[in-house]
């Protein structure tokens, strides 16, 4: 027994209480059938023949009644209906007679007493079918033998006295054995009742012991192992897993052994898993630490990235100005070459028509120090000129003055001579003054003709030096022409790298500003990580608070 499945211990069990419970339905089963059948016979054969046999007494007794309501001198229309309720009466009755036959095969008459029963039933017809003629001869007579008719009907009716005392016998009878069987076939399914209660009754009962014990039996065998591996489950519940599973439970070959040696295998796995998880908690929480200060620096990073970030961008923005600015001073350096090459174009020609200029200068000045030499000899001849001049007024004065002697000497007759001679010696002493004069100009313009001669020569060399030195201004400024070439050639190439550069820098910019979104969205990934990172750490601690519960 003790070998036995728990399952298999269930299914005898119950499959016993199934046996007694289909013992005590078919028991049931059958008394209700066969009392259901004995109800089913009574109601549909003998309580319609009693109700049939107790109409039949009725309309027996009624028609004897009219029968004997006959009388001698009566009116005719009343002995009409006598005889129309006669016809009714007897129609009834033949139709009640049939269908009491038709019930005789359930009512147990043989074929003898119903024959016997048929004879009596046709002997009580026969009568009245003789009573109905009289009365229809009664009302036909037109010979005036109705009194004669009256009589024979009055023995008529005599002799069916007796008969319908013996249908009504008979019909007494039958009704009689009728309730006679139904209180037999009642008393009968009544001692079935009691019988087939007894034996439920003692079904019941032993049913009622063999379930209790089977009950007792499946508690003590499957119950109260499964108490205490309940109990052993509740105590894993609350984290201790110190105990094992008896042994005797682990011994067993049934279910409870397997479910024992499953508990005994999962309370040792979860030991391993526990300890596992522990070394997975440790560990996952110091992973979780070290995450956590991970995402930290990176996240800290992360923000001094987007923060360099914005400040690249300000210094690629302020770059980009200054290559901007430098874009336009070299746009404005390239055109100013241009115009400076313009102007050192005019200044060539400048040169070359100063040198002209020069050489015509050095030329004039030559023609004029020429001139001026020969001013200055023609100065020299008027000083000549000038020195006559003043030893003529010289010799005027002097001649004014013996004049003016002599004119005093003549007296009166001298005088206007005197006065004469007295003019010019002022004339003469103008003469010699103004000859004194054209000679302090002659030397004032002696001087200044020296002056203009020695400037002259050294404005004709200073044309000559300006010639020559005009020259290598010439060589330099076609050096100049080609240093504005050059430096326009240079302006051009800077403010076409200077495109470039900005182009690089806007470049840069959108660059960089995807490096700030970027950032953007790796800063808030990396807080979310921080948060996943926070919440790993949580779970780690969780975890641990779950398996420091847990006694191993």
């Amino acid at each position: 027994m003790k070998k036995l499945k728990v399952k298999d211990k269930v299914l005898w069990g119950v499959g016993a209480m199934v046996a007694i419970a289909l013992a005590l339905g078919g028991l049931g089963f059958y008394g209700i059938s066969r009392l259901s059948d004995t109800m089913e016979e009574i109601k549909d054969s003998k309580i319609p023949a009693i109700r049939i046999l107790k109409d039949l007494e009725f309309n027996r007794m009624v028609l004897r009644v009219e029968s004997v309501s006959v009388r001698d001198g009566m009116d005719l229309r009343e002995l009409n209906g006598i005889a129309n309720r006669r016809r009714d009466l007897s129609s009834r009755m033949d139709r009640l007679w049939s269908d009491l036959m038709s019930l005789s095969a359930g009512l147990g008459v043989d074929e003898a007493n119903k024959s016997k029963i048929g004879e009596v039933y046709k002997q009580w017809r026969g009568t009245h079918d003789e009573l109905d003629r009289i009365i229809a001869s009664i009302l036909n007579d037109t010979s005036g033998q109705r009194k004669t008719l009256y009589e024979k009907y009055g023995s008529a009716v005599l002799s069916i006295l007796s008969t319908s005392d013996s249908l009504g016998e008979l019909l007494d009878g039958l009704a009689s054995d009728i309730n006679e069987e139904i209180d037999i076939e009642v008393a009968s399914e009544q001692s079935l009742g009691h019988h087939l209660s007894t034996v439920s009754l003692v079904a019941v009962v032993f049913g009622g012991l063999f379930g209790f014990m089977l009950a007792y039996g499946i508690i003590s065998s499957v119950a109260h192992p499964i108490a205490e591996g309940v109990a052993l489950i509740v105590r894993l519940k609350d984290g201790d897993l110190r105990e094992d599973v008896p042994k005797e439970f682990l011994e067993r070959e049934d279910e409870i052994g397997e479910l024992a040696r499953s508990i005994q295998a999962l309370t040792e796995d979860m030991r391993r898993q526990i300890l596992a998880m522990a070394e997975v908690s440790t560990s996952l929480s110091a992973s979780a630490y070290q995450i956590s200060a991970a995402v930290s620096q990176v996240t800290a990073s992360a923000e001094e990235t987007s923060t360099a970030v914005v400040e690249t961008t300000a210094t690629m923005e302020e770059v980009r100005s200054t290559a901007a600015l430098t874009d336009k001073k070299s746009t404005d350096v390239a055109e100013s070459a241009k115009n400076g090459i313009e102007v050192v174009k005019k200044g060539k020609d400048a040169t070359e028509k100063l040198l002209g200029g020069l050489k015509k200068i050095g030329d004039q000045m030559n023609s004029i120090a020429k001139t001026i030499v020969r001013l200055s000899e023609q100065s020299q001849e008027i000083g000549e000129i000038t020195g006559t001049v003043e030893d003529l007024a010289e010799q005027s004065n002097l001649l004014a003055v013996n004049a003016a002697v002599e004119a005093a000497k003549a007296g009166e007759e001298g005088r206007g001579f005197a006065v004469v001679a007295q003019e010019i010696k002022a004339l003469a002493e103008q003469s010699k003054q103004s000859a004194k004069e054209v000679q302090k100009i002659l030397r004032d313009i002696q001087k200044a003709t020296d002056a203009a001669v020695m400037a002259t020569e050294q404005g004709a060399k200073a044309v000559e030096e300006g010639g020559k030195d005009a020259v290598p201004s010439r060589a330099s400024i076609q050096e100049i022409t080609k240093g504005f070439g050059e430096m326009s050639q240079a302006a051009t190439v800077i403010a076409r790298s200077n495109n470039e550069l900005l182009d690089g820098v806007d470049q840069v910019l959108i660059a960089m500003e995807n490096v700030k979104e970027a950032g953007i969205q790796n800063l808030a990934g990396m807080k979310d990580v921080e948060s996943s990172a926070k919440g790993l750490k949580d779970m780690g601690q969780t975890l641990s608070k779950l398996i420091d519960r847990y006694q191993v």
